[in-house]
């Protein structure tokens, strides 16, 4: 059919809608003591309802957060508590946190009740702890010492036996997984053990804060031997999207940090934005994996939502009337 031509052409074209959003910023401020306490006795796991439900949330950020600057080193709930000595006898110390020579002062107070080993010392020059006993003795630091830790209904602290750091007290004064026996001193005839490792007890430099289903920092996890055979004989590994913000740990009682002190450099943003968050879940931890001990402190922070919101364009004529000075 030549020389027949179809006109396809639309006398009234279609016009690209374009949409306009202005960012919404909301602030929510949230408090250790807002928490549903018969529900989430622990403070470092839980739960919370929105005031109002936040619609096409484009980003979450921390701005600002206010926790203790000083946690326990030491806990029942973090299993470095406890040693073994001469297979039979455990030297308990109390929880909290120490200096070396509180720490030698403390573990000799409790060999006192042990006929063996009569003194735990601490050398600041090589940083290293010691025992010493008139009699011969061994340190038992390659059987698992048992715990009984409380913990919520909700997250137990991983079993800290199988990791390569922090699995103990013998970690924390210096020493390896193994057995220790005494050496004696031909000149003072005196039974010791020395710590191969240089003392760590200060504890932890930070601590994460997870958000359940909005987090977004990648995150490697601590080498542990007994992942070796379920990662092909590789303990190498990490996990994405493990928390939503890194806190530094200060040692002054409360420290107060936000976004522009650069402490924070959280901002997780979402590509299509969230419909809608209704709830939040809250988790506060280490690297480790073990539950951050607040001791019942209170602590509070702030999280900001960036919402969009459909934005009608309007023009306004405005008179000014000739009285006002603008």
């Amino acid at each position: 059919m030549s020389g027949v031509s179809y006109n396809l052409g639309n006398s009234k074209p279609l016009i690209n809608r374009e949409q306009n959003y202005v960012l919404d910023r909301r602030l929510l401020t949230v408090h250790s003591v807002d928490r549903d306490i018969t529900k989430y006795p622990n403070s470092n796991y839980f739960e919370i309802i929105l005031p109002e439900t936040m619609y096409n949330v484009q980003s979450l950020r921390l701005v600002q957060c206010n926790f203790p600057g000083q946690y326990y080193v030491f806990s029942d709930n973090y299993q470095n508590t406890q040693l073994l000595v001469n297979d039979v006898s455990y030297i308990t110390i109390q929880s909290g946190i120490y200096t070396p020579q509180q720490m030698a002062a403390e573990i000799t107070t409790d060999l006192s009740f042990n006929t063996v080993v009569a003194d735990c010392s601490y050398n600041p020059i090589s940083q290293k702890f010691s025992f010493q006993s008139v009699a011969d003795f061994s340190l038992n630091f390659d059987i698992q010492v048992p715990y009984t830790t409380t913990c919520n209904n909700y997250n137990t602290n991983p079993v800290m036996w199988n990791q390569y750091a922090n699995w103990g007290l013998p970690y924390n004064l210096g020493f390896d997984k193994q057995n220790y026996n005494a050496i004696q001193n031909n000149i003072s005839n005196l039974f010791s053990v020395i710590a191969p490792h240089t003392a760590n007890i200060t504890g932890d430099t930070c601590f994460y804060m997870e958000v359940d289903k909005y987090n977004s920092y990648d995150e490697l996890y601590p080498y542990n031997k007994s992942s070796c055979q379920m990662f092909d004989n590789n303990a190498y590994n990490g996990k994405v999207n493990s928390a939503f913000a890194k806190i530094p740990i200060n040692s002054s009682n409360y420290i107060n940090q936000d976004s522009r002190s650069l402490f924070l450099q959280n901002v997780v943003q979402y590509d299509p934005p969230i419909e809608r968050i209704v709830r939040l879940i809250f988790k506060f931890r280490f690297h480790d994996g073990r539950l951050v001990d607040f001791q019942n402190n209170n602590f509070d922070f702030s999280i900001e939502f960036n919402c969009l919101k459909n934005e009608i364009p309007k023009k306004y004529n405005v008179r000014i009337p000739a009285l006002y000075n603008l």
